[in-house]
């Protein structure tokens, strides 16, 4: 399948629920709606400024005007889309994650593009999806977190879905993103639909959010998936935890995924230059997003900490 002249659309889902638990990924949580909408702006703003496709913000909720104006004055679309499909208990902390599968259900069928990809909002896209486009001819793109059985949370994992349905060592893929042609996010998407089904019927409930779904998909139709570790890579960079790759620079990635930079580096960039509808330099990128180095305050501040331990 030629990529020339095609459809393509990159979209960052956002849902709210009234009452419902919000995951366990930032710490402010009263803030969560502004730290999560700085964060789609950013993401989704950077894809907008390499890619010549459409991108959207999906969503179930009316955006407010200060943030609705940036995404319009840069192009990016906003989609509405009813948090009705892969539903748990309102108490369930991960129930709003799994809002990236009902969107890419939802919007794979009222929206006729011929590739599809979503994202975390924690992410900066810095290049074309040109390749990833090109890989969704014949692939679906998902991102192997590459835990092998050392990690304690690939055990949990894997212990979890052999409860659930007796699979054995099956990969692990993260919820950060996917990438296909119309035909696979369909066929993908229908099967996380039965899977989730499937949790209801039997009263299960994972660790593991959107991702235990993910997977099991995935292994169901392994040989339609691909590694997109070539294209986004998930960069570590708290105080106490540090785990990046020099691939941001050497046979680079296309999307820096960021979790501890919710709070930090992808809000400095929104307040500093998308705010006001402009696109960083990339090497400030690096820098604000703590993977080039790490900053001497956080290398201070890890030393404080540990002389605090003794």
């Amino acid at each position: 399948m030629s990529i020339e002249g095609k459809r393509k659309l990159i979209f960052i889902p956002y849902a709210e629920i009234v009452n419902a638990e919000s995951g366990v990924n930032i710490s402010a949580k009263s803030a969560r709606k502004e730290i999560y909408l700085k964060n789609c702006c950013v993401s989704l703003v950077s894809a907008k400024a390499y890619n010549d496709c459409e991108v959207a913000l999906v969503t179930n909720i009316d955006v407010p005007e200060q943030y609705k104006k940036v995404l319009e004055d840069n192009g990016v679309l906003i989609l509405k889309c009813e948090f009705d499909q892969f539903l748990f208990s309102l108490n369930y902390k991960w129930n709003l994650a799994f809002y990236k599968l009902c969107a890419l259900y939802h919007i794979s069928r009222e929206y006729e593009y011929d590739f599809y990809s979503y994202l975390d909002a924690d992410v900066y896209i810095k290049a074309s999806f040109n390749d990833i486009w090109e890989e969704c001819s014949n692939n679906i793109l998902l991102y192997d977190i590459c835990h092998g059985l050392q990690v304690r949370d690939y055990r949990v994992f894997l212990d979890e879905v052999r409860a659930f349905n007796g699979y054995s060592l099956i990969t692990h893929f993260g919820g950060e993103f996917f990438a296909a042609n119309r035909e696979q996010a369909l066929a993908f998407s229908d099967r996380c639909l039965e899977i989730h089904k499937e949790m209801i019927q039997k009263d299960f409930l994972t660790t593991k959010g959107d991702e235990f779904i993910l997977s099991i998909a995935a292994f169901d139709m392994k040989q339609q998936v691909k590694n997109a570790g070539a294209y986004i890579y998930r960069y570590w960079t708290d105080i106490n935890f540090r785990l990046v790759s020099t691939n941001y620079m050497y046979n680079p990635v296309v999307i820096l995924h960021v979790p501890n930079e919710k709070e930090r580096g992808l809000l400095e960039i929104y307040d500093k230059y998308i705010r006001i509808n402009k696109i960083p330099e990339t090497e400030k990128v690096y820098n604000m997003l703590r993977i080039k180095r790490q900053p001497m305050i956080d290398v201070f501040k890890k030393k404080i900490i540990g002389m605090m331990k003794k």
